[in-house]
């Protein structure tokens, strides 16, 4: 024990004679137990209790009902959506009805609806909630920001958002654009709706779409069954406070996802190698600092183990020192930064909790990682040579080949476990295969020092010292560069998941994101064989970025709109499908559509023309010179198509749907099948889309009907412009913009990525600037010698180039190849669904890499050209 009271005094005492060096190694510790730290308060903050989620959802009642059925419906046990199990017809809802049913209890009327309102730039849509907000019930539901409710039908209230787009102030007037004026007489909010614009107002202000009742009676989750036998869907606070277990639960819900869990352990292991590298890679260059101090300790008799302890009590004291440092960091940043959280997830924090098991598990974390990481700095540092080391000449100046046959076995054995693993959807494995190949990597990084100083005999002078001074001292530039390695791995990973999650939304539209349909209502609920008016075409052309402009129509069916679509022939089509079987397979029939190579794809909904959702396909009736635009062919691809068209043919964009030059055209809800002539365009396209001309349609014996007015736009439109094209063409037409959707799980890693990039950045400075701290003495020497001072810049510019490109090159590979093996492995999971989701895409954010690559070496030399001194004092060398 004595001992290492020694060791720590000692420790300490070095820690306040070097402050500077002392205050960089902490911090690099430091960064990434500050951004766990600051992840798990952000996570506690926003994961609401149930108490929480039901204030906000059905404020102070005990349930939150609704009756959308005449029929018995299903339900899961947090949501108030419910899915009709018969089309057998019941009671007519009522809220008579719905009291004999709850007898006793309060029923507070909650309606939602819609209301095209006047706004700065010409006329937008608005979400309309209608409830009493000075009812007691309704607190917690929508929060008054300023002013007070609405008391009567000629009031309303208004959300940040509305009111930014609206112009109204407070006291104000607002206009819907049917002419109704409103006085504004609050600020509200939706607690986890924060970027809505949403007006609030009385019930029977506005005509609603759909209608709930807050019921003053508790309901347990055998009472929620009962009425789900009616038709209605509830959703209860007992229920949420006490979920049901599997068995008790509809078995047509899945229930929760059993990856959720997996993928939060690999991204907490990946995490805690992160720290494990970069506390390692802070305390490796502190022992290289300390080298002639150690061999000082060893010269008057220290022993081996005695050095060793020195060098762990480092990391004992550094990484206390981190981890208070850190988690106190974290905490600051979490409260500073709430407002930024809140607007980036637009969502309020449920309350302000700090995770306190959380966080003194990460600072337990930080001092056992700072013991571990510094293991290998004090193994090297016991075996130190003493004379070379009280010299001052140079340490290690090559790699022994062991270590580098070891970090490419452990390259070769983290990618097979990695493949592995993916295959069989075993997280653990996978996370065991990331670990493997970081080692790896490390371990062949001062090899790869070595082999680029060769190389570098062709390079200007600054450079090539700089990377000749990293081959012969790897002992302290191969902990840099796993530093900001480390850093770098999980920024492009994020990256990687997001855009890939980005790319899956896109394959899931036919058109292109940006694209503009406008439609006239009364088309949508009746057959109208009036043409959208050219007028039209000008107002889009005159408002939007508009590339090309072309009306789109639709089969006409029984007197109204027919959604068609290209069924496949008979020897391609799954035999699982609705259209096939006229009801859903049972479960043994989605058995066996997985094993059949006919039905793959079969069952993913696409989205056409910014408001239809199918999982068919659709068939459009256009002009021959729309079918480049909305099959995305080129020109020369685009003039045969044209041709096909001409000559009445129905063009698909997959081939697998025309055999024999026929296509089976659908139509109806039992999907009544017509031959065709076809053409398939060469380039296929996810969503499935036909096209056929009018005169093609009339050929087959059916009538056409107006659909929509679709352009293609060289940008995405602005809300501003959306909305002046809106009070352009009057209250008769709706105006869509296909716009990428924001889900919970892509608002997560934008965070996640905004941290990872500070914590990249922050490791590549601290990194870079230990480096040149290792390395001043020789710039000392260079000035002893004559050497001008932009020489020495240029010499410490290059020290800080070559360690932060190594690093973001191997950070950048890693990174890259952890986040695609994850993806494989979700892709992998979804092949036991029926019907399988779209697969995540395997693509690389090239934009991000470039940053990894060329950004942050870049930003670490001109941190070094700033904060390197012209002159510098001359230091002795013992």
């Amino acid at each position: 024990m004595n001992g290492w009271r020694a060791a720590l005094r000692i420790a300490w005492r070095e820690a306040r004679k070097s402050a500077g060096r002392s205050a960089l190694v902490i911090a690099l510790i430091a960064v990434p137990v500050a951004a766990l730290s600051f992840t798990a308060i952000v996570h506690d903050s926003t994961s609401p209790t149930p108490d929480e989620d039901a204030a906000r959802r059905m404020g102070a009642a005990q349930a939150l009902v609704s009756w959308p059925y005449r029929g018995p419906v299903i339900q899961e046990p947090t949501r108030d959506f419910a899915i009709p199990t018969t089309n057998a017809e019941g009671q007519e809802p009522s809220e008579d009805r719905l009291r004999a049913l709850l007898p006793g209890t309060e029923l507070v009327p909650v309606d939602r609806g819609g209301a095209n309102i006047r706004t700065a730039a010409g006329v937008g849509r608005a979400g309309v909630r209608m409830l009493d907000l000075t009812n007691p019930l309704t607190h917690g539901m929508i929060t008054v920001l300023e002013g007070r409710a609405a008391a009567n039908a000629t009031e309303i209230t208004l959300s940040r958002k509305a009111m930014d787009r609206t112009g109204a102030a407070l006291g104000g007037t607002l206009t819907t654009e049917d002419g109704r004026t409103f006085t504004v007489v609050g600020v509200i909010e939706e607690p986890d709706r924060l970027d809505n614009t949403t007006l609030v107002a009385l019930p029977g202000t506005f005509e609603r779409t759909d209608r709930s009742w807050l019921v003053t009676t508790p309901l347990s989750w055998s009472k929620v069954k009962e009425l789900n036998k009616v038709g209605i869907a509830a959703l209860s606070r007992a229920v949420l406070n006490d979920l049901p277990p599997a068995s008790e639960r509809y078995p047509e819900f899945p229930g929760s996802n059993e990856l959720t869990a997996d993928v939060l352990v690999l991204v907490a292991g990946l995490a805690v190698l992160e720290m494990s590298l970069l506390s390692g890679s802070a305390l490796a260059v502190g022992a290289r600092r300390r080298k002639r101090d150690l061999a000082l300790v060893a010269a008057v008799g220290g022993s081996p183990a005695h050095v060793r302890r020195i060098v762990l009590a480092d990391g004992v004291v550094m990484g206390t020192l981190a981890a208070l440092g850190g988690v106190v960091l974290g905490v600051l940043a979490a409260v500073a930064g709430r407002p930024l959280i809140e607007w980036l997830l637009a969502e309020r924090f449920a309350a302000q909790r700090f995770f306190p098991s959380a966080l003194a598990a990460l600072a337990l974390l930080a001092i056992v990682t700072g013991v571990l990481a510094a293991l290998v700095p004090a193994w090297i540092s016991s075996r130190q040579d003493v004379v070379t080391a009280l010299a001052g000449r140079r340490g290690i100046t090559r790699s022994r080949r062991r270590w580098l046959v070891l970090g490419l076995a452990l390259v070769a054995a983290g990618v097979a476990v990695g493949v592995f693993s993916a295959i069989q959807m075993r997280f653990t494995g996978i996370l065991a295969a990331l670990v493997l190949t970081e080692v790896g990597l490390v371990l062949c990084t001062p090899s790869l020092l070595g082999l680029l100083a060769r190389a570098g005999r062709w390079l200007p002078v600054a450079l090539r010292i700089a990377l000749r001074d990293a081959s012969r001292n790897r002992t302290a530039a191969a902990p840099a560069i796993s530093a900001v390695m480390a850093a770098v791995i999980g920024a492009v990973a994020v990256s990687v998941m997001l855009t890939s999650q980005s790319q899956q939304e896109a394959g899931q539209v036919a058109g292109s994101m940006g694209d503009v349909t406008v439609y006239r209502l009364d088309d949508l609920t009746k057959s109208s064989t009036a043409p959208i008016p050219p007028s039209v075409a000008t107002a889009i052309r005159n408002a939007m970025p508009v590339a090309e402009t072309h009306e789109i129509k639709l089969l006409s069916c029984d007197g109204g709109p027919c959604f068609a679509h290209v069924r496949p022939p008979a020897d391609r089509e799954c035999p699982y499908t609705l259209d096939v079987l006229h009801r859903d397979p049972t479960e043994a029939e989605q058995q066996s559509a997985l094993a059949d190579d006919r039905c793959a794809g079969v069952g993913r909904t696409h989205r056409y023309f910014g408001t239809y959702t199918t999982a068919n396909g659709f068939l459009a009736v256009a002009t021959p010179e729309a079918v480049q635009s909305l099959l995305h062919l080129d020109s020369g691809d685009a003039a045969a198509a044209q041709a096909a068209l001409r000559e009445g043919r129905i063009v698909v964009n997959d081939p697998d749907l025309v055999s024999g030059d026929q296509v089976l055209l659908a139509t109806g809800t039992q999907a009544t099948t017509t031959p065709a002539p076809g053409f398939a365009a060469p380039q296929r396209h996810p969503a499935p889309l036909a096209v056929m001309t009018e005169e093609t349609a009339r050929s087959l014996g059916y009538d056409v009907t107006t659909f929509t007015m679709y352009a293609t736009t060289t940008r995405m439109p602005t809300e501003a412009e959306q909305e002046a094209l809106t009070a352009a063409l009057g209250g008769e037409y709706e105006v869509n913009v296909d716009r990428p959707t924001e889900s919970d799980v892509q608002q997560a890693l934008t965070v996640l990525g905004l941290v990872a990039g500070i914590i990249t950045l922050a490791a590549a400075a601290l990194a870079t600037g230990l480096a040149a701290a290792d390395g001043r003495r020789d710039l000392t020497t260079l000035a002893a010698v004559g050497a001008t001072p932009t020489l020495r810049k240029l010499l410490s510019l290059s020290q800080a180039g070559v360690i932060a490109g190594i690093g973001g090159f191997l950070g950048t590979a890693a990174g890259a190849g952890s986040a695609l093996a994850l993806l494989a492995a979700l892709n992998v999971g979804y092949a036991g669904l029926w019907p399988q989701p779209e697969p995540n895409p395997l693509t690389v954010p090239w934009p991000t890499i470039a940053i990894s690559l060329l950004v942050v070496p870049a930003a670490a030399m001109l941190g070094a050209a700033l904060f390197t001194r012209s002159r510098l004092p001359i230091e002795r060398r013992e």
